[in-house]
């Protein structure tokens, strides 16, 4: 596999905002060959890791997803755009703050495959918070989610 294949997958990753097979990147690439892009895959891991890079490249249950490493994300997360939270979004956001802390797994599970964008959305407005659980990962409001909404107790959220 060539160099080029490489910068597909990479970018593949990078415009697909949520977690992508391998089978779906090798698609993706006009490649048949699911072992080639594996080690790929492997290789840009390794990569990010060696330059301390942050930016991440994690297996997740679903596939693969770029994202970037806890502590930048939380020192450079005001520089994202404000933006209203869509419909799809705030039922997520109810069923998290509602059944939290929450497997992501059973957040997908309720709201179907592309809960993984909402969760993004989310994060990346500050609401949530994740936190690795094995193969998945633990989704939680976060004190944003309590000052923007309002709410003095978050208990009274799992009341209703």
């Amino acid at each position: 596999m060539s160099d080029e294949t490489k910068k597909l997958v990479e970018a593949a990753l990078f415009i697909a905002g949520r977690p992508l097979s391998v089978e779906d990147i090798a698609s993706a690439c006009n490649s048949g060959n699911p072992g080639s892009i594996r080690q790929h895959i492997e290789e840009l891991q390794k990569e990010y890791l060696n330059r301390e890079s942050g930016i991440i490249l994690e297996e997740v249950s679903e596939g693969y997803l770029m994202t970037l490493e806890a502590d930048v994300e939380k020192q450079i997360l005001h520089l994202a755009p404000e933006k209203e939270i869509s419909s799809a979004a705030l039922k997520t956001l109810a069923l998290i703050a509602h059944q939290q802390p929450v497997k992501q797994s059973e957040v997908v599970k309720i709201r179907g495959n592309r809960a993984y964008r909402y969760i993004k959305e989310l994060r990346e407005q500050n609401f949530i918070e994740t936190k690795k659980n094995g193969r998945t990962r633990l989704l939680s409001t976060t004190p944003r989610f309590s000052e923007y909404f309002n709410i003095n107790d978050i208990g009274e959220v799992k009341e209703i």
